[in-house]
């Protein structure tokens, strides 16, 4: 299991051992999948949209039983606050409209319930998902396909088999442009806010739990993620 998803389940456990909690933006269910095997009372949400990692065929058990459920513009088919806690793995920056998204959340949750979740600002210096370092800074001009292709050329990225590499570069800057909307974090604290989910930084537990003692929060933040919590 990745460990960001052992985080989020070691996260549910302690904080909702007897609620119910919602993985936002699922994906295939994993982490549903892992939390139902350690009892915890989860369920899962997710678009399946076309050019995203977690496939609905993939979850199609958990859609069977509706411990998955696919959400439709963004609103969470569940009641009003149906959750204890909700978590989310590396979503929001694929999600377009972020106050839609965080006033759904929002909705979702009990009063006292609790909301983490893990995604990378703008700020972060390499784009996790090509692996080239600050492609999202400039995916959306004629310069970012070349700046792909530069590191390409010079060995970097991900999922690279059976592509040439003028293939790779086009291919993920229209994948970034499509599918990627990173913002600044001071725009991230204020969507937060502005819908009742007053967010803090909690990188330290995060490092403490993955062993990252070399690590600072600001580094993390950096080279990979921030990781807010927040509560209604």
């Amino acid at each position: 299991m990745h460990v960001n998803y052992a985080f989020l389940l070691d996260f549910a456990r302690r904080h909702a051992p007897q609620g119910q909690t919602l993985d936002y933006g699922c994906g295939s269910g994993e982490v549903v999948r892992a939390g139902l095997a350690a009892n915890l009372d989860i369920y899962g949400c997710e678009t399946f949209y076309e050019g995203g990692h977690g496939s609905r065929s993939g979850a199609d058990d958990l859609l069977k039983t509706q411990r998955v459920v696919e959400m439709q513009e963004s609103i969470i088919p569940f009641a009003d606050q149906s959750f204890d806690c909700v978590v989310s793995n590396m979503v929001f920056e694929h999600v377009e409209n972020i106050d839609l998204a965080l006033s759904e959340v929002h909705r979702v949750l009990k009063p006292g319930g609790v909301f983490l979740c893990l995604f990378p600002s703008i700020e972060v210096l390499r784009e996790g998902h090509c692996g080239v370092p600050l492609a999202h800074r400039f995916s959306r001009s004629r310069f970012g396909y070349y700046w792909l292709l530069a590191f390409r050329i010079l060995g970097f990225g991900y999922f690279t088999a059976g592509k040439t590499r003028r293939e790779w570069a086009a291919n993920f800057q229209h994948w970034l442009n499509c599918y990627c909307f990173y913002r600044p974090e001071q725009i991230i604290f204020e969507s937060f806010a502005r819908h009742g989910l007053e967010a803090t930084g909690i990188e330290k537990e995060y490092i403490g739990f993955r062993g990252l003692l070399l690590f600072t929060p600001w580094l993390l933040r950096r080279a990979a993620t921030m990781v807010l919590l927040s509560s209604r």
